[in-house]
């Protein structure tokens, strides 16, 4: 029996800021996690492939920046792990005044440092219909809730015949036009994220070793 091959794409800020944030399973293993979600006798994992950006530290905590590093070395030190990186923006900008805005009708503007993830959505768009057009997948796990998604999936579904699974956190609103074209949806809960971290030590091929930050202890 020929197994249908699988790919995961993962948007990093998504995931986290939906089912990681203040838990202590940001350690998480995306390997072992997407496996323990396939059938292993009719399905097998290709690659998983990561999209994120570096964070900035402007009037923030260093050590989040750190952090956050750790864990992208970690996951770059997986073979068939594959980390995709945008950037972020940082500008002055005007932006009207909450207040003056929805109780008073009123338009006062004031100068803000603006900060804009750039690339993950679009990384992941593109790269789900390259790899769909490719054949280089029978069935896609897409980790995200975000609607900017919908019409790559409809290119890889409808275009491609191809099959997407929408894994999301257990108490994720999913959009209808994301939804429309999915075969499959899975609730992410915290004992799943729990039951699938990485080791607290991991050596990279060249001797690094990395280790789990004690604030994700």
């Amino acid at each position: 029996m020929v197994k249908q091959r699988v790919i995961a794409y993962v948007d990093g800020f998504n995931l986290f800021y939906s089912s990681l944030k203040g838990t202590k399973f940001k350690w998480l293993d995306l390997v072992s996690l997407c496996k323990s979600m396939l059938n292993p006798d009719s399905q097998e994992l290709v690659e998983v492939n990561y999209f994120s950006a570096y964070i900035s530290s402007l009037g923030g905590d260093i050590n989040r920046v750190n952090r956050q590093q750790l864990y992208i070395d970690a996951l770059r030190s997986i073979s068939n792990v594959n980390v995709h990186l945008g950037f972020f923006s940082i500008r002055r900008a005007k932006m009207p005044k909450a207040d003056d805005f929805f109780d008073k009708g009123k338009i006062n503007t004031v100068e803000v440092a603006k900060t804009e993830e750039k690339g993950t959505d679009v990384n992941l768009a593109v790269k789900l219909v390259a790899d769909a057009f490719r054949n280089r997948f029978d069935y896609a796990m897409l980790f995200s809730n975000d609607s900017d998604m919908s019409y790559a999936v409809h290119i890889a579904t409808n275009d491609c015949m191809k099959k997407v699974g929408l894994y999301i956190d257990r108490k994720a609103v999913s959009f209808k036009a994301l939804r429309k074209n999915i075969c499959y949806t899975k609730r992410i809960t915290p004992a799943l994220l729990a039951s699938h971290q990485l080791p607290e030590e991991i050596k990279t091929s060249k001797d690094r070793i990395i280790k789990r930050p004690r604030e994700w202890i």
